[in-house]
């Protein structure tokens, strides 16, 4: 050991991480050999991932941690020397090559061009979304090792082909109440229409079309960062500034230099890692003289400074909610000097993705299968989202119906109120939602007695009394009569009560009709 390095620290988890890791034992224990660990930011995925390897190179097992960021190879091997973790590095030319050490932090890009001298019994994948083919075929030629990925947005298509469960713990939700996570203050502030996107072949905005767009707002993204650290900060604070291109950076950074600030860019054109890695480290720093970094391509996932207070989001997207929450993620750790934390967009994107950004935060993300999806849907922002979301006083963020920046609340409105002589129960949560063009049943008014009409009739038709079968055919019959909206938390697990006849039969009748229509497609 180096007499130099600092004493190592005792790895101490905390009661939801020591469950993630029970759970994940018990997933192995059932046969399951690849299971992903989700956790928000800040859950401390590393620490539990730290927790595993030093267990097996206690046993003298060979393991093997797989990043896809060379960003990440260091800052893995930090957190590994801070815990007494002997390791080598497997990244290009590095000082710390030395593939014998029990536990191996690999680059994936370098594993797929270098041999280990033994086979890992376990393998450990950071950001497992990503889903690099070198990773995946190391997987696959490693048919006896267990396998973990971690990752805080499980939303890729395909990952439920290559893992076989997902152990989703505790929310990002608790996580804030419990004070782990700050979530940040969101302001919604000027950006392009999304008719001035092009789109690329995968269905996403064209990063040519966003930057061309986004340079000519430039001034707005400056002024507004000026006047929103004065506000808050006091003057300015450490910053990280999601960019669609090289190009709209360099226009960033020459805008903030004209306004007097300090902010560099780093990207995938960077001339050297050693320049990159320079970077970062003085922005790491206390006292940077370093006020923002604009990173195109380089710090959405896994990046990690603590005390960063402001993010800009000008890199919008049009499916990828995983991307969006990880450029978020980036704010939510939590620092000794930081107590809040500011979220300004000038992409669209949190019109865009803000009701399921909250429904994951609130409920976490199901089974992998299903986690998938939310990544295949394009998301379109109308006056209508914008209602839902966005506060018409100060532009900040709408959690229900009270600003989480300003605290202004929508307007309160009688609980009842008259329809053609008759009195209905104001119902709130049915104003955000719409049924499927072409339905006009009266029962349509109140989407809770459809969802519990439609969990009577899958109960009542349930040949083999499956009780966690109907609450799924339950969703899926509420689902084809709301196409476009989400069910509050609760109501999966809702018990069923007396239906009202017409939200059963409205419910018979979309069975119905998905058995027509399937049988035509047959």
């Amino acid at each position: 050991m180096n007499l130099f390095q600092p004493e190592s620290q005792e790895i101490v988890l905390r009661p939801y991480q020591s469950a993630a890791i029970d759970a994940l034992r018990d997933k192995i224990r059932e046969g399951k050999r690849r299971v992903i660990l989700c956790g928000a930011t800040a859950f401390g995925k590393t620490v539990c991932a730290s927790k595993l390897l030093k267990e097996a190179d206690n046993k003298g097992s060979y393991s093997a941690f797989i990043v896809d960021r060379i960003t990440l190879v260091n800052q893995t091997s930090d957190v590994f020397d801070r815990y007494g973790i002997g390791h080598g590095i497997v990244q290009g030319i590095n000082d710390r090559w030395s593939p014998f050490e029990n536990i191996q932090v690999c680059s994936a890009q370098t594993l797929a061009r270098r041999m280990l001298p033994r086979p890992p019994k376990l393998i450990v994948v950071d950001e497992a979304h990503a889903q690099h083919k070198s990773t995946l075929k190391f997987m696959e030629e490693n048919p006896d090792a267990v396998c973990v990925g971690l990752t805080a947005t499980p939303f890729s298509a395909g990952m439920a082909d290559h893992w076989d469960g997902i152990v989703d713990t505790v929310t990002a939700r608790q996580l804030i109440n419990e004070g782990y996570l700050i979530e940040p203050k969101v302001f919604v502030a000027k950006s392009p229409e999304d008719s001035e996107y092009g789109r690329n072949s995968f269905g996403e905005f064209s990063d040519e079309s966003a930057a061309s767009a986004g340079i000519r707002i430039v001034g707005d993204v400056v002024k507004e960062w000026i006047s929103k650290t004065h506000e808050f900060f006091g003057g300015p604070a450490k910053t990280i500034v999601f960019s669609p291109t090289v190009e709209h950076g360099r226009e960033l950074c020459a805008a903030f230099a004209a306004a007097g600030y300090n902010f560099q860019q780093i990207s995938y054109m960077d001339r050297s890692d050693d320049e990159r890695a320079a970077k970062i480290g003085e922005f790491r720093r206390p006292d940077s003289i370093i006020h923002g970094l604009v990173s195109c391509g380089v710090l959405t996932k896994g990046f990690d400074v603590a005390d960063c207070r402001i993010g800009i989001s000008c890199k919008p997207y049009r499916k990828s909610l995983s991307s969006h929450m990880q450029e978020v993620g980036r704010l939510m750790r939590t620092h000794p000097d930081k107590d809040l934390a500011l979220w300004i967009c000038h992409s669209g994107n949190f019109e865009r993705f803000a009701l399921d950004l909250y429904d994951v935060w609130e409920n976490g993300v199901g089974e992998l299968s299903k986690a998938e999806k939310h990544d295949k849907k394009p998301r379109e922002r109308s006056e209508q989202t914008r209602e839902k979301v966005v506060c018409p006083e100060c532009s900040g963020a709408l959690r229900g119906l009270v600003c989480t920046c300003c605290g202004w609340e929508k307007p309160a409105r009688s609980g009842i109120h008259a329809v053609d002589g008759e009195l209905y129960e104001f119902n709130a949560q049915a104003l955000a939602m719409e049924a499927r063009p072409g339905l006009r049943a009266a029962c349509l008014k109140d989407p809770k007695a459809v969802y519990n009409a439609a969990l009577c009739y899958a109960i009542e038709h349930c040949r083999d009394g499956d009780c966690e079968k109907s609450r799924k055919q339950a969703y899926a019959i509420w689902k084809g009569i709301f196409p476009t909206e989400k069910p509050p938390f609760g109501w999966f697990d809702m018990k069923a009560t007396l239906p009202d006849a017409g939200a059963y039969s409205l419910a018979e009748r979309e069975v119905k009709r998905f058995r027509k229509n399937s049988r035509r497609a047959a």
